[in-house]
């Protein structure tokens, strides 16, 4: 089963956009200039693979291939025989053991000093082994399943705290929602943007929703495909990797404004470099021009360490550590 899962990991393709792509009206329109094709939500250019990959996880480079759409739940049932079959050998492996130290002064017959040796060497090599291979395994199924996000879209996720921590998050988000909504912006709005932004008390959970967490069970159904298939070698999912379901509170409804910002798509603060943020970091900066309010803008620097293409988590990985082309983001 490892083999098998294995081989299925390396040689099943991710998945890629159709040719043609269009994205929908409530989706960032992400153009790929070095696939000349729109990228799907979730989809990344895979700098190894030169390809945009449905769904991007991860490159790995234990099977030189992306973990993607088509082959996530391929390279889990490999993670997952991995631990099985280490965690029986290491039992084994500690059986013996025992035996030989309960039974060092029988006859030499029952065991010898090479069996002694190999064992001395294989149980740490083995623990060693099952310990990260777990702990990927279970970083990999929180993510996906408990969360609904890819490991990129957990870096994501801790990007965007981290700009809410240093209160940089909130005029990102209002410029994207203005310029995807302009039918949005009247006075009672724009008013209610401005005590918005001098609030001390807003939380993190009141401006982003990940629009793809639905729950626990509909994310597993959604990668992995029926519960009967999750063991089998050749279960796939059940989606073409090109939409997904999202959360009720990804729908847009006029009512107040956080619940209004909900509903920008992933990621709200348009997930590039040079997304226009507004001045000022407290608050959103207005003014009369014409008889009209302005928001005044800037390009954000793509050497500033809150930059996507600079910014790092608690892991010290940024998205070129996952295989992502940041020339072609």
């Amino acid at each position: 089963m490892i083999w098998l899962s294995y081989y299925l990991a390396i040689y099943t393709l991710p998945g890629e956009p159709l040719p043609n792509f269009q994205p929908t009206k409530d989706s960032w329109k992400n153009y790929c200039k070095k696939c000349r094709n729109y990228k799907p939500e979730r989809a990344h250019h895979c700098k190894a693979c030169n390809r945009c990959v449905l769904a991007m996880d991860h490159h790995c480079p234990w099977t030189k291939n992306c973990v993607g759409y088509y082959n996530f739940p391929h390279f889990m049932r490999f993670l997952f025989w991995v631990i099985a079959t280490t965690g029986y050998s290491l039992y084994e492996f500690c059986l013996r053991a025992s035996f030989i130290v309960a039974n060092h002064n029988s006859p030499t017959y029952l065991w010898n000093k090479s069996e002694l040796i190999f064992l001395a060497i294989l149980i740490p090599m083995d623990s060693f082994i099952l310990l990260t291979i777990s702990i990927l395994f279970v970083r990999c199924l929180s993510n996906q399943i408990f969360c609904g996000r890819t490991q990129i879209e957990t870096w994501e996720y801790e990007r965007l705290e981290s700009l809410y921590y240093s209160k940089r998050l909130l005029p990102h988000l209002l410029t994207n929602f203005w310029e995807l909504h302009p039918e949005f912006r009247i006075k009672k709005i724009e008013n209610e943007a401005s005590r918005l932004s001098t609030r001390k008390h807003i939380e993190f959970d009141d401006l982003v929703n990940f629009p793809y967490d639905v729950d626990p069970w509909s994310n597993a159904i959604e990668f992995f495909g029926s519960p009967l298939s999750w063991l089998w070698p050749f279960g796939k999912p059940n989606g073409n990797g090109m939409f997904f379901p999202k959360n009720d509170i990804s729908g847009l409804e006029e009512s107040n404004l956080t619940d209004m910002l909900l509903s920008l798509p992933w990621p709200p603060d348009g997930g590039k470099d040079k997304v226009i943020n507004i001045d000022g970091v407290n608050a959103v900066e207005m003014t009369l021009k014409d008889g009209e309010q302005v928001i005044r803008k800037r390009v954000v620097d793509a050497k500033d360490p809150f930059s996507r293409s600079q910014w790092q988590n608690t892991w010290g990985e940024n998205l070129e550590n996952f295989g992502v082309d940041m020339d072609a983001e």
